[in-house]
């Protein structure tokens, strides 16, 4: 039985890197609240150098290019979703953004749609290190995840003929948590989703890094 795949993809952008005017060697700093939220991004140079500006505590978040020294903009949001760890160093930033994929399968006697949308929680970490020279561009230092919280619905739709008849049978999920493929497929059993089951290997691709990787502990 032969197979196409087409997979359609609608990512919202994790990364934010803010427009800004060309400052001669101005790093970005992050303003921050009492609480580590990042309020804003601004280009400063020796006036932030004090780690203050406006009355507001500053610091470091993107080097300005080592070329041309021109700034190159920072990573930002909006309000609630970047945080700043003085201890580390470290910046955390959470996109809210919905990520849908979705894929068809055809065959002679059916079609086969699988989608899934993630809502949210996709999370960046890194250090004002990991954005000197190449390191921006190349994204080295960044770190990628979910929060473990962030939940998914997946569904899968089947069109085919029987008995010259055309017929479509479809099944859904919602998955609050984020799970390894090993639950996935057993929470479809337990709910008898069975066009699910069937599919997916395609449910699990199209979720991709939303799926829970469980490392084994090497004794």
């Amino acid at each position: 039985m032969n197979r196409n795949l087409m997979t359609v993809v609608t990512v919202s952008s994790l990364i934010i890197v803010s427009s800004m005017a060309n400052a001669s060697a101005d790093p970005t700093y992050a303003v921050l609240d009492a609480n580590g939220n990042v309020t804003n991004i601004i280009v400063c140079g020796s006036a932030c150098a004090s780690g203050e500006f406006g009355g507001n505590k500053v610091v470091l978040q993107v080097a300005a290019d080592p070329v041309t020294g021109e700034n190159r903009g920072g990573f930002w949001q909006g309000p609630g979703t970047t945080t700043y760890d003085s201890n580390s160093g470290t910046f955390t930033m959470v996109d809210k953004g919905e990520v849908t994929n979705s894929s068809v399968e055809t065959a002679t006697d059916s079609t086969i749609t699988s989608s899934t949308t993630i809502y949210g929680g996709k999370t960046t970490t890194f250090k004002y290190e990991d954005t000197i020279g190449s390191k921006l561009e190349t994204r080295q230092g960044f770190d990628y995840g979910y929060l473990e919280n962030t939940n998914a619905s997946i569904s899968v739709k089947k069109e085919y003929i029987e008995d010259e008849i055309a017929k479509i049978q479809s099944e859904s999920m919602t998955l609050v948590n984020r799970m390894t493929q090993v639950e996935i497929t057993e929470a479809a059993r337990a709910e008898n989703k069975i066009l699910i089951v069937e599919n997916i290997m395609s449910v699990v691709r199209l979720l991709n890094s939303w799926i829970k990787i469980i490392k084994q502990e090497v004794k």
